[in-house]
């Protein structure tokens, strides 16, 4: 069960992942070792879905509403 500011980092966390496996996907195109880097890119792209994907459940979960209620947006 995530509180306000773990869910908050939890999606930072996402978008650094997210981002990262971009700028990597971009580089592997030029650099030598391009299935390495490729296979990198898509570990951190699909990563951070997935926890994105856990953060949007547990949110859905019986009593977010009530745990989450007092988070400044």
């Amino acid at each position: 069960m995530l509180n306000c500011s773990s869910m908050r980092a939890a999606v930072f966390l996402s978008a650094l992942l997210l981002g990262s496996g971009i700028v990597l996907g971009a580089i592997a195109v030029s650099t030598g070792h391009a299935v390495p880097a490729s296979h990198l890119s898509l570990f951190l792209v699909l990563g951070g879905a997935g926890v994105l994907s856990l953060v949007f459940l547990d949110a859905l979960l019986p009593g977010a509403a009530r745990r989450l209620d007092g988070c400044r947006h």
